[in-house]
């Protein structure tokens, strides 16, 4: 069975991961939504090497800005994973809790 403490530890840490949650939730989303403007510009820079545009694409998609952001993006994404799967667990204990104290209810 879940305690009582146990079940306060995870809404206590719900309610005050709330602002980080979002946080990075729209910091790895804005990452997400900037690929257009980096493919964009390591484009320009290669159509100047390049005779035709499927090579000046395929040459911003190896670039290092292309890279470096793959790489910002993979962090963003991770930062934000592990706070949403924390938060997961906490409302998994505090539902499993919900449910045990109906059950006790009804016994």
């Amino acid at each position: 069975m879940i305690t009582e403490d146990r079940v306060e530890k995870a809404i206590r840490y719900m309610a005050e991961t709330d602002e980080d949650y979002a946080r990075a939730f729209v910091i790895y989303n804005d990452a997400k939504n900037h690929e257009g403007v980096v493919v964009s510009q390591a484009f320009m820079r290669s159509k100047k090497l390049f005779d035709t545009v499927a090579e000046a694409n395929a040459a911003a998609k190896i670039s290092k800005e292309y890279k470096n952001w793959e790489d910002d993006k993979t962090s963003k994404a991770f930062d934000y994973m592990i706070l949403k799967v924390k938060r997961d667990t906490e409302k998994l204990i505090w539902e499993t809790w919900r449910t045990e104290q109906a059950n006790l209810r009804n016994i």
